[in-house]
C-alpha cells in the first residue's frame, strides 16, 4: 500500500468558505481547533495514528510570511496526511475549489 501526504491550496477562498467546501465534498464535519503551531483557528478531520485533514490559512503567524514559501499565492492550505486514496482525492478536491500542489509518497 502506497501512503502519501498531499498539499492543497486554494486562491480565492478564505478559510471559513473552504472548511465548507471541504466538508460538503467529503460530507464529514471538521473539528474547530486552535493553536499557535498552526497559527491560530485550524480545522482538523481524523487522527494522528490515521489519515487525516488539516486546512489552516497560509500564514506564519511568527513573522507574518506564508508558511508554505514556495505557494505565497495560496491563502488556504490543505493537509491530507497519511492517505491511501489520493488520486480519488485529487479529483474531489478540485471540485472544492483547490489545487494539489505537492505529493510526496513514503
Amino acid at each position: 500500500m502506497t501512503v502519501a501526504y498531499d498539499l492543497y491550496g486554494a486562491k480565492d477562498l478564505g478559510l471559513l468558505s473552504a472548511k465548507v467546501n471541504v466538508e460538503r465534498t467529503l460530507g464529514e464535519a471538521l473539528e474547530e481547533r486552535d493553536s499557535s503551531y498552526q497559527g491560530g483557528v485550524y480545522y482538523m478531520l481524523g487522527g494522528d495514528d490515521a489519515e487525516n485533514f488539516v486546512l489552516k490559512l497560509n500564514i506564519d503567524p511568527f513573522d507574518g510570511d506564508a508558511v508554505e514559501q514556495n505557494y505565497p499565492d495560496y491563502t488556504v492550505l490543505l493537509y491530507i496526511n497519511a492517505t491511501d486514496r489520493s488520486f480519488a482525492l485529487e479529483r474531489i478536491m478540485r471540485q472544492a475549489g483547490f489545487k494539489l500542489l505537492r505529493h510526496e509518497v513514503f
